[in-house]
């Protein structure tokens, strides 16, 4: 049995633009199409998911750990850039945890990355 080397290299370009963009997306929907307005409560949630879509996107092509680290890098940089446009309140802080997680979570999910998947 071989083993191939994998990359494990995040790719720098495509987080910046899906982190940054998964978190001014939103608001530029409210922007462009003033009816979704009436959703904007619900922007830590719409956030949430652009990230983790965002994070899919990113590791479409990738394998290995390197799926996992890049959609780590996506939920870190979304959940930082919300919250220094946020702000560093309660609900702010846990709204970034659930950023992280949801862009791990969007990355690996159903990618059968297990030896035995």
């Amino acid at each position: 049995m071989t083993i191939k080397p994998v990359s494990t290299q995040v790719p720098v370009g495509p987080v910046l633009v899906a982190g940054i963009g998964a978190q001014l997306a939103d608001d530029a929907l409210y922007f462009l199409l003033p009816p979704t307005a009436a959703l904007s409560p619900l922007s830590g949630v719409v956030a949430i998911l652009l990230t983790a879509l965002a994070a899919r996107l990113v590791t479409r092509n990738r394998v290995g750990s390197g799926v996992a680290r890049t959609g780590l890098a996506v939920g870190a940089l979304s959940a930082g850039v919300g919250l220094l446009l946020g702000g560093l309140g309660l609900i702010a802080v846990l709204l970034a945890g659930i950023t992280v997680v949801a862009g791990v979570a969007g990355a690996v999910a159903g990618r059968h990355l297990t030896a035995g998947g």
